[in-house]
């Protein structure tokens, strides 16, 4: 691109003609085209450094907008992943608070089978009571009859 530009400049003087205005004695106007433009050295340095600077904003401009689309991609990747984790943590919670429901759902199947089995125990003890009595009674009739 330096080197197109280095010889569009050095090409000018080829390509462009310019005029130059005379006055004669009698205030004619007299028109000279010449050939060349001359630029001072400086002028042409600052145009060519211009020119070059131009040329670098705008690769340097392609450069940024191409690494900021990769990093909004890479945002965009980071972002899935933060949401897939995020996601992954709400259902190992919700699994937790199942378990909790299951683990106090069979507490109270354990205590209501710990009142059954009092009930049973006092209704064993009762029977056998009332058998130990209804037997020492039948011995006690057998032995006295």
């Amino acid at each position: 691109m330096i080197k197109l530009l280095l010889i569009v400049l050095l090409s000018i003087p080829v390509l462009v003609k310019s005029q130059t205005v005379t006055y004669d004695s009698a205030r004619n106007v007299n028109y000279t085209v010449v050939d060349t433009i001359k630029l001072p050295y400086p002028v042409a340095k600052q145009i060519t450094l211009d020119l070059i600077s131009g040329d670098s904003a705008k690769a340097e401009l392609k450069l940024t907008n191409e690494n900021v689309t990769l990093l909004e991609k890479k945002v965009t990747l980071k972002d899935s992943i933060i949401s897939g984790h995020v996601q992954k943590g709400i259902m190992y919670e919700e699994r937790i608070k199942n378990e909790q429901l299951k683990f106090d759902a069979q507490g109270l199947w354990v205590k209501d089978l710990q009142k059954q089995n009092k009930k049973f125990k006092v209704k064993l003890t009762f029977t056998r009571i009332t058998l130990s009595a209804i037997i020492g009674g039948i011995t006690y009739l057998y032995i006295t009859k």
